[in-house]
C-alpha cells in the first residue's frame, strides 16, 4: 500500500510539475484543474524541487561573470558586484565607457523616488553619465559631494557631472562652489563660512546613493607634475607617503586607512567619515593600474557596490 501511495505521489509531482514548469499554468489554475488547494501546490511544487524531480539550473550567457561577482561580493561583504569583459587587446577608454555603461545602468535599475544621489568627478564618472539615459526620479536630488578639480569646462569636472546628471534624471541640484583643493586653512575657513557653501556641506548627510571614481595614485591628474593644482612641497608629500589612491581626494593606504597628509586640510568635499555613514557607495573604476586603490577601497569598507573589469575582478580574488 506504501508503495502505490508513493507511486500516486510521485505521479502527482510530476504532473503539478509538468503543468507548472513546461506548460505555464499558474499555481491557481494548477489547483483549480487538479482540485487542490493554492498552498498544497505550492508544497508539491518545493517538494519536486527537493526531491530532485524539478532542476533548476541557471545558463550563464557569454560575458557574464555572475561566479566571480559572487565571490568577491562574499570575500569582501559587498551589497552587490557588476563586472563587465576586458580583453587584453582593449584600450583603456573602451574599457572605461563599458564600466561606465554598466554604472549608468545600476544606477537607473536601483534609483528610487526620493533619493539624494551625491557625484564626485573623473573621466569613469564622466562616461556614466553619458551612457545614463533619461529616466524622472520624483522628488530627487543630485548634489555635489566635491569642489572643483581641473579646469570648469571639463566633461570630468564635477560640477559639470552633477548638473548633467540632475538634468538627466528631472532633479533638484545643489552644486559646491568652491574649489576642491584651496591654497591655506585660512583660505579653507573662509570659504566654509560663505551660506551657499556651508549649505551644500549639509546635504552630504541626506545623501542616499554615493557615486564615486576610484583614482589611483599614478594616474590622478592633480598628482601630475605639470598640474596647478598642488604646490610642489604637497606632490612630493603625497608621492612619497605611503598613500595607493583616494576616493574624492581623500586618499588612502592598502588597508583603507586615511593618509595624514598636509593636504588633507585643504579639502573641500566629502570626508571619509561622510562617506561611512552613507547607506550604499558605489565605487566605479577598472584597468590595471586601479588594482591596488581598488583592494584599498575594499579593505577600509569604503564603498558597498564595486563596478568594476574581469581583468581586475579576477586579480582581486587571486590576490
Amino acid at each position: 500500500m506504501k508503495s502505490s501511495n508513493k507511486t500516486i505521489d510521485n505521479r502527482l509531482l510530476a504532473k503539478v510539475s509538468s503543468m507548472y514548469y513546461e506548460q505555464d499554468f499558474n499555481q491557481q489554475e494548477i489547483a483549480n484543474r487538479l482540485h487542490l488547494s493554492r498552498p498544497k501546490v505550492s508544497r508539491l511544487l518545493k517538494k519536486a524541487r527537493e526531491e530532485g524531480v524539478v532542476q533548476i539550473s541557471v545558463v550563464k550567457p557569454d560575458g557574464n561573470f555572475l561566479t566571480l561577482e559572487q565571490s568577491i561580493e562574499k570575500r569582501f561583504g559587498l551589497t552587490e558586484v557588476v563586472v563587465v569583459e576586458n580583453e587584453s587587446h582593449v584600450s583603456s577608454e573602451l574599457t572605461k565607457q563599458q564600466i561606465g555603461v554598466a554604472a549608468a545602468q545600476y544606477l537607473h535599475r536601483t534609483i528610487a523616488n526620493g533619493d539624494t544621489i551625491g557625484v564626485t568627478w573623473g573621466t569613469t564618472l564622466q562616461a556614466m553619465v553619458d551612457a545614463m539615459t533619461p529616466k524622472a526620479i520624483e522628488d530627487s536630488h543630485v548634489v555635489q559631494a566635491l569642489g572643483g578639480v581641473g579646469p570648469p569646462e571639463a566633461k570630468a569636472h564635477a560640477t559639470d557631472i552633477s548638473r548633467r546628471l540632475s538634468q538627466l534624471l528631472h532633479s533638484q541640484l545643489t552644486l559646491l562652489p568652491a574649489p576642491g583643493i584651496v591654497g591655506s586653512k585660512e583660505a579653507k575657513k573662509v570659504l566654509l563660512a560663505d551660506r551657499q557653501v556651508k549649505g551644500a556641506l549639509d546635504m552630504f548627510s541626506a545623501i542616499d546613493i554615493l557615486c564615486v571614481g576610484l583614482g589611483a595614485l599614478k594616474t590622478n591628474p592633480v598628482l601630475d607634475r605639470n598640474s596647478q593644482e598642488l604646490p610642489p612641497h604637497l606632490y612630493e608629500e603625497m608621492i612619497n607617503s605611503n598613500a595607493v589612491g583616494d576616493i574624492a581626494l581623500r586618499f588612502f593606504d592598502i588597508h583603507g586607512e586615511e593618509i595624514n597628509s598636509s593636504l588633507k586640510d585643504l579639502i573641500i568635499g566629502i570626508s571619509i567619515e561622510e562617506l561611512k555613514s552613507i547607506e550604499n557607495v558605489v565605487g566605479i573604476a577598472g584597468g590595471g593600474q586601479k588594482v591596488d586603490v581598488i583592494k584599498g577601497a575594499l579593505n577600509g569598507n569604503l564603498i558597498d557596490v564595486l563596478i568594476t573589469d574581469s581583468q581586475v575582478a579576477q586579480t582581486l580574488i587571486e590576490g
